[in-house]
């Protein structure tokens, strides 16, 4: 026993320098990329000189005579700041992960490229504006006028990093495609109809229609959805004569495309397809509504505040990562023309120009994922290199690319693409085989319309120089893809909503289920016109919330699939409506609000089972006491999500398969609420027992004895041991390193109790199948203040800098995992007055 003791303290003692020699790495080689922040640099391709005032949290407000000197200093500083996130991103929407990391990736690039993310980019790039084109030039240069002074492990600690697994790397130049290509990679994430078509498809054979139905609850008459108490984003309107009307008409109806034979015929196919889907790594969130990918925004008038001026209020619920998915930023010209039109403050993408949330002198404007349906599956016939269009076989369009992979030889794919889009199933090597013999098979489509060339990007210009609501609407007009919530209110007191974005026209279809490819009445017909899609524009209410709820009841065509069932909406309504005259201070308390609002449908049937073991009534005990907030200190708050985890598992694991097992979530809880006025509903009965049909009762027992268990080993016997955050925390992961042990230990972190939850306005969401640890939530917080744009509040989720050690590395994290803010500066007096360094870029000779 001596003789193992020694050995496990020489182990630990080898941990421990091997963890200080890597600490002493980091500290050593990170100071040599840290940015400089103060002095002069000289850069090539600049006009005149630039002003960067930085304040005491690294955020650089940007000062320039020309808006091309701007943009190429914006590219310098995102560069300084954040290049190994921007240098990982475009590895990723360029499929060429296993450049760095090796053959682990090559299922994540074979699925990047088959759908061609660059590619499109490219084309997108061509079609801009001269003006917009010379813009996104103007940052590369930026961005290549540092690089040609760093070398890879002057820039980031991460190439350090790389280089102890053999890569011997330095970055290429940037060009404006790697700029546009990361619209893509956000259009990706915030979609996720997806994921349900290719649920429904593969249950329904199985389950049949109506009871696959009770999975998927349907907004319109539900309790819980648009109509019942909750109100969508618009209160009205239809489209009459090409142009969007405020009078209600119309409907649409829900057919069902395929057979169920057919449906498992091509189950294999659907099946891969899924696995595609998965393989892509979480860019900004993972899942989509359910799991916590959404985000709040909301504007007030002037007639609903005690200033007397509007409000508006914006915090996307992405994934939680450091750095930030956000850096803050202003973009000013000194002089403002019509050659030099901008001054903007706000969150941009390091590797984009422009500012994508915030505000100028005039106007400002918050995001939401609006779940438009912007994607269709087709289910295909193929027979070799051919596709079945009606009763004829056209041939597909066939492309090879070569995937080059650290460490072994390159890799060739062969990517196939129908009329409707490529061929995710492809990816499967077997699946790709069986495709190209001469019988005939199943292959699964994707049609996409950020497939699309469009000019996203010029619409990131545009609303950036808007002075007012046409001018916004005309920007908005630009927005292909991703398609958002667009919230606007500006100085004079006007509030505003649109929703932008290509959105297709179906022929048959609704878009909920993959549909036959080689019946072309399923193909799309068109886009939406943009004078068509619903906008509001000074509602009578003052007030308007996007929080991902539907967008719109009776409109004529399908919009939006897999939106939140308006549990965060209706809060935020409510405490709008009830709040009187609304402070800045009032309206910042809203981002806070950790009432769980699915508890009043939930609890009452937990509570009125009859526990007869005291030990385990002590926990429905600590349920009844409960006051519905989930705050990280309530016992209520994690014995009531420990139930619903184990209510959720003992219900459908029985029946679902394990890679569609329930997380607690939005669409969870509304199943889970319209199951509980059926307590016979056969989703009830666990199949697994023999000649007994259990009841909701009885699983609802079940669960509560099984979570009683479950915390007492999670904290303690005594419910005094009890409390949310020590279950629910928050540790800030690194998107390459933050579980590759001990190198995380560099780049994470974090560890703070955390309150809110799934569908809660404080939406800090967890996957429970794994543990109650956030995984999404507000990746920024702001608020702006029209009666004094230097009074509004920002706060970002990590902080500004991308360099581990840095002091604007993690330095809001603590801010903003304890609900507060910082003051949001914007007036040259302001910034001037906080900056903390001041740096001067010059023309070099």
């Amino acid at each position: 026993m001596r003789r193992v003791h020694r050995w496990v303290l020489f182990v630990v003692f080898v941990l421990v320098l091997i963890v200080g020699a890597l600490s002493s790495l980091a500290v050593t080689t990170v100071r040599s990329s840290y940015p400089q922040t103060s002095g002069e640099i000289s850069i090539s391709g600049l006009d005149a000189p630039v002003r960067v005032v930085r304040n005491s949290y690294g955020v650089a407000d940007i000062y320039a005579s020309n808006a091309d000197d701007l943009f190429e200093a914006q590219g310098y500083v995102q560069a300084q700041e954040r290049f190994w996130e921007m240098d990982f991103r475009r590895h990723i929407t360029a499929g060429r992960l296993s450049e760095l990391f090796g053959p682990s990736q090559l299922q994540t690039d074979e699925v990047i490229r088959t759908m061609g993310w660059r590619r499109v980019a490219q084309q997108e790039v061509a079609e801009l504006s001269p003006t917009s084109r010379g813009y996104l030039d103007a940052y590369s240069d930026g961005v290549n006028a540092y690089l040609r002074t760093h070398k890879a492990s002057t820039i980031s600690l991460e190439y350090n990093v790389l280089g102890l697994t053999g890569l011997n790397y330095q970055p290429e130049e940037w060009s404006a495609v790697d700029s546009v290509s990361w619209l893509k990679a956000m259009a990706w994430d915030l979609s996720a109809n997806k994921d349900q078509e290719i649920e429904r498809a593969l249950l329904t054979p199985k389950y049949g229609a109506a009871e696959v139905a009770e999975l998927f609850p349907d907004y319109a008459g539900s309790e819980y959805g648009a109509g019942g108490r909750d109100q969508p984003i618009v209160g009205q309107g239809t489209v009459k004569g090409g142009a969007f009307d405020p009078d209600p008409a119309g409907g649409s109806a829900r057919p069902a495309p395929l057979t169920s034979p057919q449906l498992h015929d091509a189950s294999g196919e659907l099946e891969q397809t899924a696995r595609d889907i998965d393989s892509i790594p979480a860019l900004v969130g993972d899942g989509g509504a359910d799991l916590g990918v959404g985000s709040n925004s909301w504007v007030v008038s002037g007639s609903r505040t005690t200033t007397g001026k509007a409000i508006l209020s914006n915090d996307p619920h992405l994934a939680t990562s450091i750095p930030s998915v956000f850096e803050q930023m202003g973009l000013h010209c000194t002089t403002i023309t019509p050659q030099c039109p901008y001054d903007v403050s706000g969150y941009t993408f390091s590797g984009m120009p422009g500012v994508v949330i915030g505000h100028n002198e005039q106007i400002s404007w918050g995001l939401t994922t609006s779940y438009a349906d912007v994607e269709d599956l087709y289910l295909e016939q193929v027979r070799g290199n051919e596709v079945r269009v009606g009763d004829s076989w056209q041939p597909l369009t066939v492309r090879t690319e070569e995937i080059k992979i650290k460490g072994e030889a390159p890799h060739k794919i062969t990517i196939r693409q129908s009329r409707h889009g490529p061929l995710l199933s492809d990816v499967d090597d077997q699946y790709a085989r069986v495709g190209r013999q001469a019988g005939v098979s199943y292959a699964v489509a994707l049609a996409w319309t950020a497939l699309r060339p469009g000019r996203t990007m010029e619409a990131i210009f545009g609303l950036d120089k808007a002075t007012n609501f046409q001018q916004f609407r005309n920007a908005a007009k630009l927005l292909a893809a991703p398609s958002q919530n667009l919230l606007y209110a500006d100085r004079s007191g006007n509030i505003g909503y649109q929703l932008p974005g290509e959105i297709p026209i179906r022929g048959k279809g609704d878009g909920s289920m993959p549909v036959p490819g080689w019946d072309s009445s399923y193909d799309w017909k068109g886009m939406i016109k943009f004078d068509e899609l619903p906008y509001s524009y000074n509602p009578p209410d003052g007030y308007l919330v996007a929080a991902n709820q539907p967008i719109i009841k009776n409109y004529p065509y399908p919009l939006s699939d897999g939106e939140s069932y308006g549990w965060r909406s209706q809060e935020l309504v409510d405490r709008i409506t009830h709040a009187g005259k609304i402070s800045p201070a009032t309206a910042e308390s809203f981002f806070y609000d950790d009432k769980v609002p699915y508890a009043d449908a939930l609890l009452p049937g937990l509570l009125d089972v009859k526990i007869t073991d005291p030990w385990v009534a002590q926990g429905q005990q600590v349920l009844r006491a409960w006051n519905g907030h989930s705050d990280a200190n309530s016992a209520g708050a994690a014995f009531f999500y420990i139930v619903m985890r184990d209510l959720l598992q003992k219900t459908f694991d029985d029946q679902l398969p394990a890679d569609l097992q329930p997380s607690s979530g939005d669409t969870w809880y509304a199943v889970l609420a319209e199951l509980m006025k059926k307590p016979d509903d056969p989703w009830w009965d666990d199949t697994r027992t023999k000649g007994v049909k259990e009841t909701r009762d009885d699983i609802i027992t079940s669960a509560i004895y099984q979570a009683r268990k479950d915390i007492t080993a999670l904290r303690s016997q005594d419910p005094s041991g009890w409390s949310w955050g020590s279950l629910h925390t928050i540790t800030l992961k690194h998107q390459a390193f933050g579980d590759v042990s001990p190198i995380s230990r560099l780049f994470n972190r974090g560890d703070y109790p955390a309150p809110g939850g799934p569908a809660v306005v404080d939406a800090l969401s967890f996957d429970d199948r794994t543990s109650f640890a956030v995984t999404n939530g507000p990746t920024m917080r702001m608020l702006i203040n029209w009666a004094d744009v230097d009074d509004s509040r920002w706060i970002n989720q990590s902080g500004n800098s991308g360099h581990a050690f840095d002091k604007n590395y993690d330095d809001q994290l603590p801010l903003w995992a304890t609900n507060k803010t910082l003051p949001f500066r914007f007036t040259r007096a302001a910034v001037a007055k906080n900056a903390a360094d001041t740096l001067t870029l010059r023309p070099s000779s």
